[in-house]
């Protein structure tokens, strides 16, 4: 679900742009198929076909292993009769080639579009190369795949943020999260062991926001940690905090549609590049936390926590809390570096996606 709005809306548009295309949106699960349905009303006119792919038969009756989504391996085998015959394939999985090329798929030219926009090693993968096209989000991107020589210009496409345009096409509807006007605190912590803030923190900003009832605090996990819980470990139950100024939510269509992003004052989080697409809809004042003592100054792949204070340990937490609300500071920054991360113009990203799909198919 967390990938589903940075792709599907592509879908639309390309299906308006050109009733000749036959587009598919390949649904893993109910969940899927609502929201690609609720996307598809916002383009009326569009012929995108939403296909509920069938689970297999252990994952459907006997799902010993209590999976609650399938794995990539899976989906690649149910979806075969579809990707084998395409002649392209828009995708947001670093995974896809190595999957298709292991089902013997060969056909497609393969499209990447970018799920996520930050600094981290991850979204520059040498492995991006095995796709004949990337969508990328901005200039940044662009600059940083084409220096580290992963990809060459040609075969790279500058489309904005095509998620974006959901909020745009809804933001009417004016979401009030909490009966107050308090401040609203975001956290989001990414669901990587290794990187993730969530182990640490989240007992202890639970509490202080419990405690704390003059802010409001929405908690909000990568929905992997709640999808991995049993293969990481990971504890997911805190109805204790419960109250009325905390909403704890562990994957909710809010979560990935960019409500949460839109409604919140500050930002707490640590790796997630979530923070772009926070200051992105507005800068505003953010706070990272620094759970692995990481080495952080001057690494690229740390940019984005100079955007704000970086806490590195629980007595630091209320001091920085208070001054990042006090002294927000770092906006302008914020300002400046945005525009290298998002090229955002007047035509709707997913239609600016959806043209450069249209050229790659008349050129490919």
């Amino acid at each position: 679900m967390h990938q589903l709005y940075h792709n599907a809306l592509i879908a639309m548009e390309l299906s308006c742009l050109d009733q000749d295309y036959a587009v598919f949106c390949l649904s893993c699960n109910e969940e899927h198929t609502s929201a690609l349905n609720k996307l598809s009303l916002l383009y009326p006119g569009n012929k995108a076909k939403i296909i509920r792919l069938e689970r297999l038969f252990r994952y459907k009756y006997l799902n010993y292993k209590k999976k609650s989504h399938l794995s990539m391996n899976d989906m690649v085998r149910i979806a075969k009769p579809y990707l084998k015959d395409a002649d392209c394939i828009v995708t947001t999985s670093h995974s896809t080639p190595k999957m298709l090329a292991k089902n013997k798929i060969t056909k497609p030219l393969l499209v990447y579009k970018y799920h996520g926009c930050g600094d981290r090693r991850y979204g520059f993968d040498p492995l991006l190369n095995k796709f004949d096209y990337i969508l990328l989000p901005g200039i940044y991107h662009q600059t940083r795949l084409i220096e580290e020589k992963i990809i060459s210009m040609d075969r790279t496409f500058i489309v904005g943020w095509p998620k974006f345009d959901y909020y745009l096409k809804v933001q009417h509807r004016g979401d009030k999260l909490f009966d107050n006007d308090n401040p609203v605190i975001l956290y989001t912590p990414h669901w990587d062991p290794e990187l993730t803030s969530y182990n640490r923190y989240s007992e202890f900003l639970l509490s202080y926001f419990k405690e704390h009832r003059g802010y409001n605090f929405i908690f909000a996990p990568h929905i992997l940690i709640k999808n991995r819980k049993t293969k990481l470990g990971y504890e997911i139950e805190f109805s204790r905090f419960e109250s009325d100024n905390i909403v704890i939510d562990f994957g909710s269509e809010m979560s990935s549609d960019g409500t949460y992003l839109n409604s919140s004052d500050i930002y707490i989080g640590d790796v997630s590049s979530m923070v772009y697409e926070f200051i992105a809809f507005k800068p505003r004042p953010c706070l990272f936390l620094n759970a692995h003592n990481v080495d952080w100054k001057n690494n690229p792949d740390y940019r984005f926590w100079e955007y704000g204070q970086v806490v590195e340990s629980f007595d630091e937490f209320d001091p920085k809390f208070r001054d990042t609300i006090m002294n927000p500071g770092f906006i302008d920054l914020q300002k400046t570096r945005i525009r290298e991360y998002f090229d955002i113009t007047d035509e709707p990203s997913s239609l600016r996606a959806a043209r450069a799909i249209s050229k790659i198919m008349n050129c490919g």
